[in-house]
């Protein structure tokens, strides 16, 4: 991730379940709905996972879901985001900030894509 030591980790078992490994992306983004914006992921921050899941703040079978929709193909609900204000303190090199969404955060990151499908508010 550029500007910020960003560590996520998520088990090979997993991408070898959901068809990912070796997945190379054809598009910016997974397929959304119409009317969203593509947001560059280097614009979103990448909010440490705190809560506890089943892997390092992942829920397995939400992320292996939505994995699969990705190399499928399958519409996928856009990520709500919110605008980070320009003079925040410290300084931050990032726009947005999740609001809900880091399963499909992380994985478009993962799997490779560029931008995340987003609404923002």
């Amino acid at each position: 991730m550029p500007h910020y030591p960003c560590e996520f980790e998520i088990p090979d078992e997993w991408l070898r379940e959901a068809g990912a490994i070796g997945f190379v992306p054809m598009t910016a983004s997974y397929h959304s709905t119409a009317g969203t914006m593509l947001i560059p992921l280097t614009e979103i921050e990448p909010v440490p996972r705190l809560v506890k899941k089943d892997f390092r703040g992942f829920d397995r079978g939400r992320l292996i879901r939505l994995l699969r929709g990705f190399v499928s193909n399958d519409k996928i609900e856009p990520v709500p985001l919110s605008g980070l204000p320009m003079l925040e303190f410290p300084a931050t090199p990032y726009r947005f900030r999740v609001r809900d969404g880091f399963h499909r955060l992380y994985g478009s990151i993962a799997v490779g894509y560029e931008s995340l499908p987003a609404i923002i508010s």
